[in-house]
C-alpha cells in the first residue's frame, strides 16, 4: 500500500518531467529531428518537408541512451562536421530531454482516430471493388464470343 502512495505521489512529477522533455526536444532537436517514425505520410500543399536528422525512435533503436546524452552534451566533440546545435539546451533539461527520448522508444504512438477512419475506408473501397467485379462477371454471358 505505501509502495501504490508513493508512486501516485511521484506520477504528477514525472508527467511534468516528461512534458519538460518534449519541451526541450522541440526546443534544441526538433528543427532537424522528429521523436517518431510517422506511421502514415504526411501530405502538405508546399510538398513533403523530410527532418534533415534520422527520427529518433530509430536512433535508438541502434543507440543506447547514455550514447544518445553523451551527443547531445557535445555533438561536435564527436563529430566536428555535425550541424546540430544543442547550445540551447541547459544541464538541467538534459535528464528530461533523455527520459522524453526514453519514452518514444517504448511507448509507439497509437492510432489516431484519423489513421482507423482511413485504414475503414480503405478496407470498405476493397469490399466495394470485390463486390462490383463479381457482380460484372455474373452478369456477362457464359457463351461471350462464340457464334
Amino acid at each position: 500500500m505505501k509502495r501504490l502512495t508513493l508512486m501516485l505521489l511521484l506520477l504528477p512529477a514525472l508527467a511534468s518531467a516528461q512534458e519538460r522533455g518534449e519541451v526541450a526536444f522541440n526546443k534544441a532537436c526538433a528543427q532537424c529531428h522528429q521523436a517518431r517514425t510517422p506511421t502514415e505520410k504526411p501530405k502538405s500543399l508546399l510538398g513533403d518537408r523530410q527532418p534533415v536528422g534520422p527520427y529518433m525512435d530509430q536512433v535508438l533503436r541502434k543507440k543506447s541512451l547514455t550514447e544518445v546524452r553523451t551527443w547531445v552534451e557535445s555533438p561536435h566533440r564527436i563529430n566536428p562536421k555535425t550541424n546540430c546545435d544543442t547550445r540551447l539546451l541547459r544541464p538541467d533539461e538534459l535528464d528530461g530531454l533523455t527520459s522524453y527520448l526514453a519514452t518514444v522508444v517504448v511507448a509507439p504512438p497509437q492510432e489516431t482516430r484519423r489513421m482507423r477512419l482511413r485504414k475503414q475506408m480503405v478496407e470498405q473501397a476493397a469490399a466495394l471493388e470485390k463486390t462490383d467485379a463479381e457482380a460484372k462477371a455474373k452478369s456477362q454471358p457464359k457463351n461471350q464470343g462464340k457464334k
